[in-house]
């Protein structure tokens, strides 16, 4: 964690509510997606988080992303759960954006055990929600998930984010884009650069995960919010939110979650 981030935040963060927020858009996006006070059903992924940190299953997982180096080691599938970042508040948040937004396509980019997928997945049933994971016995337990509580709705790939991000993420056809992997600050502007590009100024959202992990994703983040084609960063203290819409009024919200 950076203290230095969390110090700023903390000190900066505006009303839980929403208040001071003056874009009608924004303001609704708080209120419906946000804090929505809405009765969801999240059931999916969590009684899934649930089994998964009951399992006694251990994997060979291919060490990837920030701290990988490609070799494989076994762990257990009940660690792997124990870390997942894609639970409680945040693994909700997911899933109510999901419903704002109901996207024709969703895409992930570190699926883990697919805790976040089936949350965004449950949240936007008619999305096809695309996800990726580099290990690919990872990848394959989750899915065997995916199958076993009936969600038909996610598509699961196995490959680096770098080789495949760019065929993959293409002018609008992802209206909600999750980045929760390899947790660089180069990768993390490489990712903003290759969205962006396809963003287009359009519709898309992207959701940034664990600015606040490292010094480095901190940095990223404060960069991404300075780019002039962020029009909108909502920064929660783990999150980060982007929308590419020119329509909207630039400005770059700090807010308590």
């Amino acid at each position: 964690m950076d203290i230095l981030f969390t110090l700023r935040h903390l000190i900066k963060a505006g009303h839980r509510n929403g208040h001071g927020v003056h874009s009608p858009n924004i303001f609704d996006f708080y209120e419906k997606a946000i804090f929505s006070k809405e009765e969801f059903d999240y059931s999916n992924a969590e009684e899934s988080l649930k089994l998964f940190k009951q399992s006694t299953e251990t994997i060979n997982v291919t060490s990837a992303g920030a701290k990988g180096d490609g070799t494989k080691h076994p762990r257990k599938v009940a660690d792997i759960a124990k870390s997942s970042s894609s639970y409680g508040k945040y693994g909700r948040l997911l899933q109510r954006i999901a419903h704002y937004l109901h996207p024709d396509h969703i895409l992930e980019l570190g699926t883990s055990l697919g805790i976040g997928t089936i949350y965004m997945a449950s949240g936007s049933p008619l999305s096809l929600v695309t996800t990726v994971e580099a290990c690919p016995e990872t990848s394959k337990t989750a899915e065997r998930n995916f199958k076993r509580i009936g969600i038909d709705n996610i598509i699961p790939k196995v490959g680096n984010f770098d080789d495949i991000i760019g065929d993959l993420i293409t002018p609008g056809r992802f209206g909600l884009i999750y980045v929760d992997g390899n947790h660089t600050y180069e990768a993390t502007l490489r990712y903003y650069d290759i969205i962006n590009k396809a963003a287009d100024g359009g519709d898309c959202v992207a959701i940034f995960d664990d600015i606040n992990w490292s010094r480095g994703m901190s940095k990223a983040w404060y960069e991404i919010c300075q780019k002039p084609d962020t029009i909108v960063a909502i920064e929660t203290m783990r999150m980060g939110i982007v929308f590419f819409n020119k329509k909207l009024t630039q400005k770059t919200y700090i807010t308590r979650f």
